[in-house]
């Protein structure tokens, strides 16, 4: 089963009302056969703009990330119950994957003072080249100065 990621917009609840959505929507997942990993709640905010869910007006709102294990097949009924769910103003499911960050190999090269690092070296001899064009003035009225210059 691939993991996902689940970010939910809860409307603004009291606590008890505000833990009972999460049970619910947490039990629709084991219903289907999913796995929670982890749920992180990112707080209380208002919303970047007005959002309107089941008749119903917001503008602030309760945010959460969930991350579990569900079967691919069973997104698109949880995405049908979660739109159902009174309490729930959006959800967004977004695979997760695990990409690790590898240190550059030349860190040695890193800890030299910037004068002496070969990338800016190479950036200070790229500034000195000369331009491959140079603009060339033609008046085309004969003087020997721009008539119009101030």
């Amino acid at each position: 089963m691939p993991t996902y990621e689940l970010t939910l917009i809860l409307r603004k609840m009291a606590r008890p009302q505000l833990v009972e959505s999460i049970k619910r929507t947490g039990q629709h997942i084991y219903d289907t056969g999913g796995v929670i990993r982890k749920v992180e709640s990112l707080g209380d905010r208002r919303l970047p703009n007005i959002k309107r869910s089941k008749d119903m007006t917001h503008s602030e709102g309760s945010y959460f990330l969930m991350e579990c294990d569900l079967k691919t097949k069973s997104i698109a009924s949880l995405t049908d119950e979660f739109q159902r769910d009174k309490d729930i103003i959006q959800q967004y499911f977004l695979a997760h994957v695990d990409d690790e960050v590898a240190c550059p190999q030349l860190y040695d090269q890193e800890l030299l003072p910037p004068a002496e690092r070969p990338s800016v070296q190479e950036l200070i001899r790229v500034g000195r080249r000369p331009p491959k064009f140079r603009k060339i003035f033609k008046d085309k009225t004969g003087l020997d100065y721009y008539p119009f210059h101030r």
